[in-house]
């Protein structure tokens, strides 16, 4: 078994010496350069001085085969080939021609490709790494001096793969560099990136009025005078670029029909040819404002609305506005820009969100983003102002459609069967009730939450002053005399109606009143006996005061007199009688007991 092995490594051997050259001198062959980069192209000058017949070029120790041919068929032509992927250092090339053996040793050095050249800030450059250290740790890439990579690490052969992202960078030429733990800067020769200017847009479509970001890169290191132009109208000035060349700016597009526009920049040394151009794309839209009032307040049936379109084609006809697809204006025709104006009054509609849309000849409605607006209920009321009592009538709209109404005046309910119309509007009629002169608040809602208040206001005119009537002044009664005092005053009128107070007191000020009656719905109170007051002098005097709670001045007042004499009188006449009787009688008597009566 062993001689069977070693018979087989002989033949082995045998084969490889057939196949291989024999060893040559190690300067035997002469090649141009004898040191380079992977990929690098080397020449065998004189090829005809090696010999004749079929010829092969090995590569490496591991003899590997990068080129074969027939020497008789080159002539004396020198051939060349390009340094496979070898990690950094000598490697030996042999030339076989027939049974001839020649080498020379070739030095692989570092070297960095890049895959594009020239671009804008951003760009992602592919970039390889060749010839570094087998397994090489710590390579990192410099651009403009600056460390943008590390952390790379090579393969067997030498070779690492990376994509690098230019950063930003003024206009111009800036090198790349690459280096590793044992392979040096200076081996690996740089590479030249040229930025050249560039603008970017954000938001790039929209509307006509809507603000965009604009920024460039790659302009000159602080480059000033730099303009933005918008279809080669200026629409920013006097920007200024960084140390890199970069620069930020806004505007607001300007009016423009639909469709893509050009969107330019240039500076004190940058051209606009120079710039790549960014492009927005404007679409057709609609902007509802309120006539007056201020950006969202709220809106209410019947108020006015502007309507200002803009992205529409240009002279573009037939243009109308809907709301909720129900058409209120017509007829329009844009401007050269695409641009138009028109305004409505917003019809009857319930609470809530409304859409307000747009189409024309050219531009369909799905061209056009949909403008919202939230109608808001709103009351009416007729007359504002008024009395307790008077029919007043009260109208809304944006409510619920189809909702039973609830009405509340000061809170207080009031009776009601109102119920809004499909569009969620209402009328109905009410009377104030009794409550103080002022502001009154009335609110009414209905089932889906809206409500909405509006204030009443309570007239404040005091009614007239009455007039008494009677007892007149100078009026006696005694206080025995059981029958009732009747007092009288004038009655008064009032839109809100009207209640009287009488008073009845000792003093002229009133002070201390004896008798007071409020809210007497007649001009009048009959006084019983049982109520009369103690002998002596009183005061009475009346006033209206209306349901709004408005008092009248009091009218003059009557002096009139309780007395007890009435009783008096009687009783002294009683008494003189009964004297006068027993005065006679007692004369009888004495005329009798003198024996008769005597003759004159």
């Amino acid at each position: 078994m062993k001689v069977k092995a070693i018979a087989a490594l002989l033949a082995l051997m045998f084969i490889t010496a057939l196949i291989l050259p024999a060893a040559a001198h190690a300067d035997s062959l002469t090649i141009e350069p004898v040191q380079g980069a992977v990929n690098s192209d080397v020449k065998i000058p004189a090829f005809c001085q090696y010999g004749e017949g079929d010829y092969f070029l090995y590569w490496g120790d591991d003899n590997q085969l990068i080129k074969q041919g027939n020497v008789t068929k080159m002539g004396c032509q020198p051939i060349t080939f390009q340094v496979p992927q070898s990690p950094r250092g000598k490697h030996m090339i042999t030339l076989k021609v027939g049974s001839k053996s020649f080498q020379k040793e070739f030095t692989v050095l570092g070297s960095i490709v890049i895959g594009t050249k020239k671009g804008i800030s951003g760009t992602s450059v592919s970039m390889q790494g060749y010839g570094f250290d087998a397994h090489e740790t710590g390579i990192k890439i410099m651009y403009d001096g600056n460390a943008v990579a590390t952390g790379i690490e090579a393969t067997a052969s030498g070779s690492w793969l990376y994509t690098l992202k230019i950063p930003s960078s003024s206009k111009g030429n800036h090198p790349i560099t690459a280096s590793g733990a044992t392979t040096p800067a200076s081996e690996t020769k740089e590479q030249v990136f040229t930025v050249t200017p560039s603008m970017s847009i954000n938001p790039a479509s929209g509307w006509v009025g809507r603000v965009t970001s604009v920024s460039g890169s790659g302009f000159g290191s602080a480059e000033t005078n730099i303009a933005v132009l918008y279809d080669d109208l200026l629409v920013n000035t006097n920007i200024s670029a960084d140390l890199s060349g970069s620069w930020q700016a806004s505007f607001s597009i300007p009016a423009s029909s639909k469709g893509v526009h050009k969107v330019d920049a240039r500076g004190a040394t940058t051209t606009l040819d120079d710039v790549t151009d960014a492009q927005f794309t404007v679409s057709p839209g609609i902007k509802v404002e309120q006539a007056s009032g201020r950006l969202g307040d709220v809106i209410n049936v019947g108020d006015t609305l502007f309507v200002n379109g803009f992205g529409f084609m240009e002279n573009e006809p037939n243009i109308r506005v809907t709301f909720d697809k129900m058409q209120v204006i017509g007829s329009i025709t844009a401007d050269a820009h695409g641009s138009w104006s028109a305004q409505f009054a917003v019809p009857a509609s319930s609470k809530g969100e409304h859409t307000v849309d747009s189409s024309g000849d050219a531009t369909k409605s799905g061209d056009v983003s949909v403008y919202t607006v939230v109608i808001t209920p709103e009351l009416a009321i007729n007359p504002s102002s008024g009395a307790v009592g008077e029919n007043t009538l009260l109208t809304g709209s944006g409510f619920g459609a189809s909702q039973p109404l609830t009405i509340t005046y000061d809170a207080k309910k009031i009776t009601s069967s109102a119920t809004t119309d499909s569009k969620g509007s209402f009328s109905t009629a009410f009377k104030p009730p009794a409550s103080g002169s002022g502001s009154h608040l009335v609110t009414v809602s209905d089932g889906t939450q809206a409500s909405g208040s509006i204030s009443f206001t309570i007239e404040s005119t005091a009614p007239q002053a009455p007039s008494p009537i009677s007892p007149e002044a100078g009026f006696k009664v005694g206080i025995f005399d059981n029958k009732p005092i009747d007092f009288k005053w004038s009655a008064v009128e009032d839109p809100s109606g009207v209640v009287y107070t009488l008073e009845m007191s000792q003093k002229a000020d009133f002070s201390g009143s004896v008798v007071r009656k409020e809210n007497l719905e007649k001009p009048e109170y009959t006084l019983p006996a049982s109520e009369k007051p103690q002998p002596g002098e009183y005061y009475w005097r009346a006033r209206a005061t209306d349901l709004a709670g408005n008092a009248s001045e009091w009218s003059s007042t009557q002096l009139i007199m309780f007395t007890g004499l009435d009783f008096f009188w009687p009783v002294l006449g009683v008494i003189a009688g009964l004297a006068v009787l027993g005065l006679v009688v007692w004369r009888i008597r004495a005329i009798s007991s003198k024996g008769g009566w005597s003759s004159s």
